[in-house]
């Protein structure tokens, strides 16, 4: 056997920037002898792998759309919930972390503008509570064709994660402890108590001029000059009375991992805990802060019997435990931002909370005295597969079965309690008006809130066989994933029976078929299926004679275009007439009893059907300089139609709504690229550059509503799920201002008061004036990564931003004095009054609701535009410096960080990702040690 480079004159097809999957492979070289061939150019990008419907390709032989990213990438960030781990990372995919908040806090994600399903070891699952140290890969399938086998799935692509199954060793123990601090990225300004108040009689004269002031001018001075009486004159920054500063997070992970010619082993044990964002009280034996913790245990095994048997089995489980107040999490936050300074002291002279009518919650009661809730989670999931080689009869023949089990269980115990708050009784000296009672903790309820019960069955039977210049694969499977939901409804049930032929020439040329029949239960019999197709060619010109470029080590183009289709499990048997109890009825009888009777609680659609997707991508990969630098680029075209909407509105007189129909039709397209560099060093200094950029438009094409009177009304031709609102024009400054333009119909402004543009120009501002408000530009999302390595030490970061994106503000930073009493921020000092009137960042202060200045309009909307620092890690191993020639693998100390640094176009004191100024995203410094052994 001999080794020549690949450019020796024999191999003239196989160029010496060829497309190079490995380091040698074995090929005719002429009709006498088997030479192996040692290629040139070994490029670790071409051979790495993608992980599609039960198998795995390499990208040089993929002609879909697909990005993956791997076990290393991952395990840097510092995150609780690993949704929050692919944030910039692969182009295509726009995640949106709304909330902060523990246990909560896990992102949306947007693929190609839908939300994908979710895919764990071949089986569509939930990703929540998962440990990252038992991820191998995450890639996202983007097209018709990598989607093709998910049937009534497929429409919105899918992420799949593939879990770990061996190490790099025949044994190999992994330890690792971390441990960090959390913080709000953005905590709200509440204004203090001479602000508030001042405001408050500012609101108070503008809704009713000449009223006597609520506050007087001595109260005023008091708490301007710290002389309040902390009792009568409260001034309690309820943020910093409730809020617990840098909670701890905690992760501790050991894993096993070995491997032989015939087995193969993975299991991992974690713990994981965040500490609580509220205050607590050392004289409680529970904890009433919203702690969270978890417990994983996951083990991957496989065993080879012969040489053509093998059994694979996964078993995970997940307990999870999310503790809050009795008064819950979300209501406490809420109240915080929302109780005025001067609302009540913490406690009252004697010791008792403080309180009085209006203000009947004690926040730092509501956080250490009211009991407390607990969430428990438990998740279990099996899966069992065994392959059988049938070589023995036809060569590359081979079938495989999988059955898999999950279950998860959600229960919440409420052991809340109330207590009483005390308001000095002004007519009895020393004596408090009690307002509530005090209760105590006993067991409380427990409820089910969640009970979800799935089995999934797959038969597949594949072909695979490479002969001379070819390459065929073929694969045919059956699969039944049925899912029961809180043991209340029918079963919700898919069915695929699926195709899926792939051929090359001489890794050259590419083609791809993939047919799909995919049904699912909740429509009519008859009708709950069809036959879904897709196709992918590709064709790579740098293995052709003519193709000389002189940097340009691989090139290929690929193209797909299929039909896809998403079933709505939420479309329960909607071709069905269903029937409820009715809230009302009559008295009849000597009683006079009120006898209620059934009524219909919904229009049957007899026609309900899938939403249908027409899919088309182009794309490009390509390498220069030996495959130092790569990109991939992909241009796609998608119309989705038969969408279920809701037609415009009915007549009250029909008595019911209209049904969701198969009406709506709209279109998704967008431009992605992902750059690679990394250059091939001598020394022991190595380094990478990464990066990937974003651009996405739809557009609403059809919604089944009536043509409005004028155009700008119109919902279609703007992107899906368009704010409308009216168009703001400054304030009113002068009551001229009044006389002169249009106003809300029914409502006499005053100066300082928005005022907006009559589009129509009938003199009136209504309805018939809102228009699309905030940007139509597609939304452009990117990430850039980089990072070095030296000797022991490493280094890297990630950057992740988004452009063209508007959110628009809640009630409590919109409106001071929400519900008429609330708290107001420090920003909302920049309202309107007659010295600042042109500049104002507030319209005038009003009491409650202003039904001119609360109208939905472009007043409100805010940019969400802004480039985040998301990822660093520094690391060093120290296993060579201490350690040459011993049996530790690895020592190394790191510190990382996430969420680090913001730098967003609005300068509002909020967060521009989750919009939120309380329980905003979190910014997290971790630091810890792994051992490996």
């Amino acid at each position: 056997m001999k080794l020549f480079p690949i450019n020796k004159p024999g191999a003239r097809y196989m160029k010496q920037w060829g497309w190079a999957l490995a380091a040698a492979i074995s090929l005719k070289a002429s009709a006498q002898s088997d030479t192996t061939v040692l290629l040139k150019n070994d490029s670790s990008w071409l051979s790495q792998k993608v992980q599609l419907w039960n198998k795995q390709s390499s990208k040089a032989d993929y002609v879909g759309a697909a990005g993956s990213i791997y076990n290393k990438d991952v395990n840097s960030t510092p995150v609780a919930d690993v949704t929050n781990l692919m944030a910039g990372r692969i182009a295509g995919l726009y995640t949106l972390q709304l909330s902060g908040m523990n246990g909560a806090d896990a992102a949306a994600f947007y693929l190609r503008g839908r939300t994908p399903i979710i895919v764990i070891d071949g089986v569509v699952r939930s990703f929540t509570n998962f440990n990252p140290d038992e991820i191998e890969s995450i890639t996202v399938l983007k097209d018709a064709l990598a989607t093709a086998m998910y049937g009534q799935r497929a429409a919105n692509g899918a992420i799949v994660i593939t879990t770990r199954n061996a190490g790099k060793h025949n044994f190999e123990i992994n330890a690792s402890a971390q441990a960090g601090v959390m913080d709000f990225l953005y905590k709200p300004k509440l204004a203090n108590a001479f602000q508030y108040a001042t405001l408050y009689n500012e609101a108070q004269e503008n809704m009713t001029p000449g009223s006597t002031p609520r506050y007087t001018q001595d109260e005023l001075a008091a708490w301007s000059n710290h002389t309040n009486d902390p009792y009568a004159q409260p001034d309690v920054n309820w943020y910093d009375e409730i809020i617990k500063q840098n909670p701890l997070q905690q992760r501790y992970n050991i894993s096993l991992a070995g491997k032989s010619s015939n087995y193969h082993y993975f299991t991992s044990l974690e713990h994981f805990a965040q500490g609580g964002n509220f205050i607590t009280s050392p004289s409680n034996s529970y904890s009433t802060n919203n702690d969270y913790k978890r417990y994983n245990i996951r083990t991957n095994a496989a065993v080879a019997f012969n040489k053509d048997i093998e059994l694979t089995l996964n078993v995970f489980g997940s307990l999870a435990t999310g503790y809050q107040p009795g008064v819950g999490t979300v209501s406490l936050a809420n109240n915080i931002t929302s109780t005025p300074q001067t609302a009540y002291p913490v406690y009252n002279a004697d010791g008792s909370y403080g309180g009085n009518s209006q203000w009947t919650n004690n926040l730092h009661a509501g956080a250490v005295s009211s009991g407390y809730l607990v969430n428990t989670e438990r998740t279990i999931a099996a899966d069992m597969a065994l392959k059988y080689k049938l070589d023995d009869f036809v060569k590359g023949l081979w079938v495989k079965g999988q059955l898999s089990m999950n279950n998860y269980y959600l229960e919440m115990i409420d052991r809340s309690k109330s207590f009483a708050v005390y308001q000095p009784d002004d007519a009895n000296p020393g004596e408090y008006i009690r307002y509530g009672e005090n209760g105590l903790v006993d067991a409380g309820t427990a409820e089910v809130n969640s009970q979800i019960r799935q089995s999934y069955y797959n038969a597949m039977i594949g072909y695979d066989r490479s002969w001379k210049s070819h390459q065929l694969n073929l694969l045919a499977t059956y699969n039944v994933d049925n899912n029961i939901n809180n043991f209340t409804e029918l079963d919700l049930q898919y069915k695929n029976l699926g195709l899926n032929a792939s051929y090359n020439w001489n890794k050259t040329y590419f083609a791809e078929l993939g047919l799909n029949y995919g049904a699912m239960n909740r429509y009519e019999p008859g009708k709950r299926g069809a036959v879904f197709p897709s196709l992918g060619l590709g064709w790579v010109l740098s293995n052709m004679p003519f193709f000389h470029p002189k940097n340009i080590s691989y090139l290929k183009i690929r193209a797909s275009v299929g039909q896809s289709a998403w079933g709505d499990p939420n479309s329960y048997f909607a071709y069905l007439q269903n029937f409820t109890i009715g809230t009302t009825g009559y008295n009849v009888g000597e009683t006079n009893s009120n006898i209620s009777g059934v009524e219909e609680a919904r229009l049957v659609n007899k026609g309900i059907t899938w939403e249908k997707a027409l899919k088309l991508n182009i794309g490009v990969d390509a390498s220069f300089y030996d495959g130092q630098l790569s990109l991939t680029a992909d241009y796609y075209r998608n119309k989705y139609s038969d969408e279920l909407m809701v037609r415009g509105q009915n007549s009250g007189i029909m008595g019911i709504p209209f049904p969701e129909e198969n009406i709506g039709e709209s279109r998704y397209s967008g431009f992605e690229a992902s750059v690679n560099f990394s250059p091939k060093t001598s020394g022991a200094f190595k380094y990478f550059v990464n990066a990937n950029f974003s651009a996405a438009k739809n557009t609403l094409l059809y919604n089944g509503n009536p043509q409005y009177p004028y155009s700008w009304l119109n919902r279609t031709g703007h992107p899906v799920g368009q704010s409308f609102g009216l168009v703001a024009d400054g304030f009113y400054q002068e009551s001229t201002d009044i006389t002169k333009t249009a106003n809300w119909q029914g409502y006499t402004p005053q100066p300082g008061d928005i005022m907006y543009k009559d589009l129509n120009g009938d003199g009136v501002i209504n309805a018939l004036d809102q228009q699309a408000i905030g940007t139509e530009k597609p939304l452009l999302y990117y990430g850039l990564s980089a990072g070095f390595s030296f000797k022991g030490l490493d280094f890297s970061f990630l950057v992740q931003g988004v452009n063209n994106r508007n959110f628009y503000l809640g009630p409590n930073e919109s409106s001071a004095f929400y519900n008429g009493y609330g708290n107001v921020l420090e920003m909302h000092m920049d309202r309107w009054t007659p010295a600042n009137n042109v500049n104002a960042a507030f319209p005038r202060l009003s009491l409650g609701t202003n039904i001119n200045n609360n109208q939905t309009s472009t007043f409100w909307m805010r940019s969400g535009d802004y480039i985040r620092l998301k990822n660093v890690e520094i690391g060093y191993n120290f296993k060579s410096l201490l350690f040459p020639h011993g049996k530790i693998r690895t020592l190394r100390l790191f510190m990382n960080g996430y969420n680090l640094l913001t730098w967003k176009k609005d300068e509002g004191d909020f967060d521009p990702e989750s919009r939120m100024s309380i329980f905003s995203n979190q910014r997290i410094i971790n630091g810890g040690i792994t051992l490996g052994l």
